[in-house]
């Protein structure tokens, strides 16, 4: 008995800690990005294809800001690649790129009972140029954040030559997360800015 209540309390405990925070109301625009770039575990990555000129191409990639469970914050997209990868060849042909992430790839919209397409269940799609990332100190950030959220991926074979790369040069932060249509672009240097304030939010207003 006494193992089961244990085993109960640390599966509490991990459902618990995994649950990402409310986000900010609908009204703050940046901070709702914001939020789901920090608690999406994948994104949605389109390219410029290499291998099939003249269309786009899309790959749900593995992404992280930061550790999970840590409010520590950059607003920005990293994933892992391998020069293997089809992303690869793409990225390294044109980096110009977009990467959508959704409230669906959280919890929020289960919860509410929000569909897809449900302007409510929001999504924030960010174009700018990728890039390789090679500062010791980003690096050690990179890698913290991915191999946390993603522990797999800390054991891919080194031989596969595996990399970080982050959105940089943002061009364009198209959001939506209300009625009233997809308007709503976002000013880069007030999204980067953005201090996190959903740790604060107590409930959700859905009106």
């Amino acid at each position: 008995m006494f193992h089961l209540v244990v085993v109960t309390a640390l599966l509490v405990h991990l459902v618990a800690s995994f649950t990402e925070p409310e986000p900010p109301y609908h009204d703050d625009l940046i901070g709702n990005a914001r939020w789901m770039v920090k608690y999406s575990n994948v994104s949605i990555l389109a390219t410029h294809s290499y291998f099939l000129e003249g269309y786009p191409f899309s790959q749900n990639k593995a992404v992280a800001d930061g550790e999970y469970n840590d409010t520590a914050c950059l607003g920005i997209p990293y994933i892992y690649e391998s020069p293997m990868a089809t992303v690869y060849q793409d990225i390294t042909n044109n980096p110009k790129v977009t990467f959508l992430y959704s409230a669906e790839f959280t919890h929020f919209c289960r919860k509410y009972g929000y569909d897809n397409d449900d302007p409510r269940c929001g999504k924030v799609m960010i174009s700018g140029e990728i890039v390789k990332v090679t500062d010791e100190d980003e690096l050690q950030w990179a890698a913290k954040g991915m191999f946390t959220r993603h522990p797999d991926t800390k054991s891919w074979p080194p031989y596969h030559k595996f990399a970080f790369y982050k959105l940089k040069k943002i061009e364009n932060i198209f959001m939506l997360d209300f009625f009233g249509g997809a308007t709503k672009h976002l000013d880069v240097e007030s999204y980067l800015a953005y201090q996190p304030k959903w740790n604060k939010v107590e409930e959700r207003r859905i009106f």
